[in-house]
């Protein structure tokens, strides 16, 4: 029986773990972003903190806003650190911030944990997908990157699950397990880090070219010599000329047109893929049931639904879309089903919500449930792999910087008004991002170029740059780098 098509016949058994375990931080991510959705509907949470809907959307918004300081952190750090360095670093203040979380006794410290825990997920947010894209085989690398999303989805699930088993405890258990099982998930992303390579593309950038070829030649099945060295060569000379010849300072990509255009279009689709509705439902959704009449300990299960509807439709995204079609279809059709989707949940909202219509109501429920499968096929998946392409190696950890923190900005502005809103509007609120999903989609579709297909290096040449190497279909020509055992691996964690 053949390799399955969503298996990739380049990458090896390391390359696979490699790409899984840093899916850690992702989970870590989701599972601390999900976690307060439920914790905020426990009955020990309500009488210890008293919550108004401003003091709540303080709690929730300064994870966020720890999130946005951490991207512009991450940039100096990826430079210096390297990808690796940046997840050791982040797990570090994660471990801090959680801590305080899981033992606050009043708002103030409860607020400062959710603040550093968000300035530690900021930091790793886009290391991981970066990291992940840079190990990835150029066939398969919408698979790889796409389990950053897997994992989040993953963890927020995990966090739903948790606050409903746990709703069926009583007294300050039912706060502090789910919450401190965040520290767990921080230990062992920072433990394994120190068994896991550095990324091939940051030792080039660094010079370390023969330790880059013995980690590729780990990182791809040895039958694959031929294609181990052109994908080197490729890897060597565009990340050396650019290197020599291409700025990397933000003065240096501000001002020159292809590196702006790559610019905005990453802190473009991070924040189409925040705006479409999806941050305000994770951390919310709670309050929507209830605004359609559902009470008890239904609430919560509903939210256990959602978190596993996420990670299963991410899944089959990556087994048979996302290597399948491109990134601009799947993005352009997934705000217009996002569009037409709350637009529904709107109307059942206003017309049947609270009432005693439980058809209705029920109906209201699936289509909010939808929206999560729409957003978790399409969005979910191609955001992090979009903006991991688009950026040139030099830039990478700079752009996805900004980019993300474009991300967790709209993050913040979402979770401090979202309760207000969703308190003196009601369902007026779902206008806002039916049109918000219109406008991106628009925006897809005349701004957005095609980068599915081509290697990173390669994806110079879609935004008008120098491409100095060999195409992947090209013979190698060229001289071809050192032949290295398969046994130099001490050298590739440096």
């Amino acid at each position: 029986m053949g390799r399955p098509k969503f298996i990739s016949e380049h990458a090896s058994g390391f390359n696979y773990f490699c790409a899984l375990f840093v899916g850690i931080g992702s989970l870590l991510w989701g599972y601390d972003s999900g976690i307060f959705g439920t914790a905020q509907a426990q009955t020990y949470f309500t009488e210890k903190f008293h919550p108004t809907p401003s003091v709540l959307g303080a709690i929730i918004s300064s994870y966020t806003a720890g999130g946005a300081i951490g991207c512009l952190l991450s940039s100096p750090i990826g430079r210096h650190a390297g990808r690796k360095g940046t997840m050791q670093i982040g797990a570090i203040i994660a471990i801090l911030g959680t801590t305080l979380q899981t033992a606050a006794m009043n708002v103030g410290t409860l607020i400062t944990g959710r603040l550093i825990a968000g300035l530690a997920i900021g930091i790793i947010y886009f290391a991981i997908p970066m990291y992940q894209s840079e190990i990835a085989p150029p066939e398969h690398r919408g698979s790889f990157v796409g389990l950053h999303a897997q994992f989040i989805g993953t963890g927020y699930a995990l966090s739903n699950w948790t606050g409903f088993g746990v709703s069926y405890a009583k007294g300050q258990f039912t706060y502090r397990f789910p919450v401190g099982l965040q520290i767990f998930w921080a230990v062992l992303l920072l433990s394994g880090t120190f068994f896991l390579p550095e990324s091939p593309r940051y030792l080039l950038e660094k010079g370390k070219d023969e330790c880059a070829i013995a980690l590729m030649k780990r990182l791809r099945r040895k039958v694959d010599d031929e294609f181990i060295q052109k994908e080197f060569t490729q890897m060597r000379e565009q990340i050396h000329w650019e290197k020599e010849n291409e700025e990397s300072s933000l003065k240096g990509i501000l001002s020159k047109p292809s590196y702006r255009k790559r610019l905005i279009l990453g802190c473009a689709v991070q924040f189409g893929q925040q705006i479409c509705g999806i941050s305000a439902i994770n951390y919310y959704q709670t309050i929507m049931y209830k605004s359609l009449g559902i009470t008890g300990s239904t609430v919560l299960a509903l939210a256990g639904v959602w978190g596993i509807l996420g990670p299963l439709s991410n899944a089959f995204c990556l087994m048979f879309m996302i290597d399948r079609i491109k990134r601009r279809t799947l993005l352009f059709w997934g705000s217009i089903g996002q569009a037409i989707d709350i637009a529904l949940v709107m109307v059942f909202v206003a017309v049947y919500g609270g009432g005693s219509n439980k058809t209705a109501n029920a109906f209201g429920i699936f289509f909010l449930l939808l929206f999560d499968i729409i957003f978790s096929i399409t969005w979910n998946s191609g955001t992090p792999v979009y903006c991991t392409e688009i950026f040139p190696t030099q830039i990478r950890a700079t752009g996805g910087a900004i980019a993300t923190f474009v991300s967790f900005v709209v993050q913040v502005i979402l979770a401090q008004a979202s309760p207000t809103a969703l308190a003196n509007v009601g369902w007026r609120y779902y206008i806002f991002f039916i049109v918000m999903n219109v406008v991106v989609a628009v925006g897809i579709w005349f701004f957005m170029p095609e980068t599915k297909g081509k290697t990173l290096e390669e994806i110079s040449e879609v935004f008008g740059d120098a491409f100095v190497s060999l195409h992947m279909q090209e013979d190698l020509k060229i001289e071809q780098p050192r032949e290295v055992p398969h046994d130099e691996g001490a050298e590739i964690k440096d």
